[in-house]
């Protein structure tokens, strides 16, 4: 019997097998995390400082910075190819149960805690797809030999880590280059046809999308109704990985990046250019208003999901329509000429 037989039956009938149910291949792989470990100490903070560069919120964190000072288009752009790989990559998390290594191997140091599934591997897939954008847009042989080798030490900051095995970051980018190849084909299209909506409907299929996200998420969970932590992962700690939490706040960034998009386009976009002070009143003001509503979500609203998601799609209209309004109205951005609205797009 296979271990995800195994995983099935534990999962409908509780815990009855008491067995090993790594396979062969996740055994074969932990020589390698348990080598790579065992480099000195100085490369730690190096391998953490990378693995950041393949996170959702890293980019999040990144876009409005993009989206208000550089270039809207790119920004809006970049955020929905990320939302898009961060996404798809939390249902497939759930849809296949899988451990992480520390998890599982005592051998391995949980050099950073992570609650969520294993496969496929998130930074691997939101890097692959995001560096690999970015790659695009400058159409250069150097700009996708830097994305590779970014994407590389990213997948194998993750493997040093002690939190992904090297199959989950092959899945990863394979996951991320499906995604980029769905971006790139049907992008522009796409966006054609969702501006000759009207905007209502504009905002229903916001909420629609952001809904429907959820939702697989959910589904993806139905087939391990009443599953628990196998006996065989009690070196995770207290984990949860089949919650909903990371779901429901991409499901509110894509909602309000979606509605906010499609308010902004209806007002007319803006010129993100500007002296450097000027750009960097409009960061400074934006990130503060971003910052206190992040706080609020924190500290101050229930933590109920259906809180995170009212918060994340609050946060996610400011910084696509509310901040350049107002960065407009304070004589910090100017509009962008009717003629020239098409560069936008």
């Amino acid at each position: 019997m296979r271990w995800w037989e195994i995983w099935h039956r534990r999962g409908s009938c509780g815990p009855i097998y008491d067995v090993d149910l790594l396979d062969d291949l996740h055994r074969a792989e932990l020589a390698p995390i348990i080598w790579l470990q065992g480099l000195p100490d100085a490369v730690r903070p190096v391998m953490e400082l990378v693995s950041v560069l393949g996170t959702d919120t890293f980019f999040l964190l990144c876009l409005p910075v993009l989206y208000w000072c550089v270039n809207p288009a790119l920004g809006l752009r970049l955020g929905l190819t990320v939302l898009l790989a961060a996404g798809t990559n939390a249902i497939g998390k759930l849809a296949a149960h899988q451990p992480r290594p520390y998890w599982i191997e005592p051998g391995i140091r949980p050099l950073s805690v992570e609650g969520a599934f294993g496969l496929p591997s998130g930074h691997a897939q939101i890097g692959t797809a995001a560096f690999g954008r970015l790659a695009a847009v400058v159409a250069r042989p150097w700009a996708w030999w830097t994305a590779g080798a970014l994407v590389a030490l990213v997948c194998l900051s993750r493997v040093y880590l002690g939190v992904h095995f090297i199959s989950d970051v092959v899945v990863g980018v394979l996951l991320g280059l499906v995604v980029l190849a769905l971006v790139s084909r049907f992008e522009r299209p796409a966006t054609r046809w969702w501006r000759r909506r009207p905007l209502w409907a504009q905002l229903a299929m916001s909420v629609a999308l952001s809904g429907a996200l959820i939702g697989a998420a959910a589904l993806a969970n139905v087939p391990y109704a009443g599953w628990t932590p196998p006996l065989s992962w009690r070196f995770a700690g207290a984990i949860d990985p089949q919650r909903l939490d990371t779901v429901v706040t991409l499901a509110g960034v894509l909602l309000g990046m979606l509605a906010g998009a499609s308010v902004m386009d209806r007002l007319g976009w803006f010129d993100a250019g500007g002296p450097l002070g000027q750009r960097a009143a409009r960061w400074a003001l934006g990130t503060a208003v971003a910052a206190l509503i992040w706080y609020a979500e924190r500290e101050v609203l229930p933590q109920t999901e259906a809180a995170t998601f009212v918060a994340y799609a609050v946060l996610a209209l400011w910084v696509q329509v509310g901040a350049p309004v107002l960065f407009i109205r304070l004589g910090l951005m100017s509009r962008v000429e009717r003629r020239s609205r098409a560069a936008v797009h």
